[in-house]
């Protein structure tokens, strides 16, 4: 147990200091070496400059009733093969998650991908519309959910892509609510703090977003593990990067609040 505090008494003692150096840190110091400049920001929006990409995640939590989390699963796993089977439908499903620590029972979120951007998103949107076989589905399904929450969002350039994983894996959703007008250095920071991860073991990040439409401020990082021990061995070791102290506690300062969440994948998810 001793083991385990250590870091973060270590931690606290530093944040007061730290917080000061943050607050007073601009982005567009080029003797920071930030890859994010808060110069650059005021001739682009921030989501051109924090993602590298086209393409928009959607990520929809859905609630179900208890009763009915067995035929909810199995009609979710006919919904994404038809889906699948229609060419003017334009994402790729990456995952299907059941939530299991850290949230209410029975909920489940899924991440899909529009390579092409807000361009696919909106050709899917008007094919879905008028679909009659895709809308009878949909419409079926919606008898089994207590609410359903959809979020778009874009990639972060630092992060990498979703890949499909194998094995018997869960994944630790880590989803950070920071104040207005901090995204960039937590960008900055993050550019780091990703290098400080993979060195323990490159593929533990799944995949790193920020919200376009939903909670907005709101960033989300996703983690593989193999299981809890895995997962507690890989944050401890992570400890003993010597950046690794600095880059949490000038993070922490951004945070209005955090939550962490524990998934395992649905039997049909592409990734596992």
């Amino acid at each position: 147990m001793m083991a385990m505090t250590r870091p973060w008494r270590k931690l606290s003692s530093n944040i007061a200091g730290l917080t000061a150096r943050v607050a007073s840190i601009s982005t567009g110091n080029t003797d920071h070496a930030w890859i994010f400049s808060s110069d650059a920001a005021k001739s682009a929006g921030h989501s051109s400059l924090l993602s590298k990409s086209d393409t928009v995640f959607q990520m929809v939590s859905d609630t179900v009733s208890p009763k009915n989390w067995d035929e909810y699963v199995k009609r979710k796993a006919g919904y994404f093969a038809l889906c699948e089977a229609k060419s003017d439908f334009k994402f790729e499903h990456c995952g299907s998650w059941h939530f299991i620590y850290g949230d209410v029972g029975f909920r489940a979120m899924h991440l899909v991908s529009y390579k092409k951007g807000w361009n696919d998103v909106d050709t899917t949107r008007l094919a879905m519309k008028h679909d009659a076989e895709y809308q009878k589905e949909y419409r079926g399904s919606l008898k089994l959910l207590k609410n359903q929450h959809i979020e778009l969002h874009k990639g972060f350039s630092y992060w990498p892509e979703p890949e499909k994983r194998s094995g018997q894996n869960i994944y630790d959703v880590r989803s950070y609510k920071l104040k207005p007008g901090s995204m960039y250095d937590w960008g900055n920071y993050w550019a780091k703090g990703i290098k400080c991860r993979t060195r323990v073991r490159d593929d533990i990040p799944y995949a790193g977003f920020f919200t376009q439409l939903g909670k907005i401020h709101t960033i989300y990082h996703m983690w593989v593990y193999s299981d809890l021990a895995d997962r507690k061995d890989c944050r401890m070791d992570t400890w003993t990067n010597p950046e690794w102290n600095e880059i949490v506690a000038n993070t922490v300062p951004l945070i209005k609040n955090m939550e962490t969440r524990i998934l395992e994948p649905l039997p049909f998810s592409p990734t596992q």
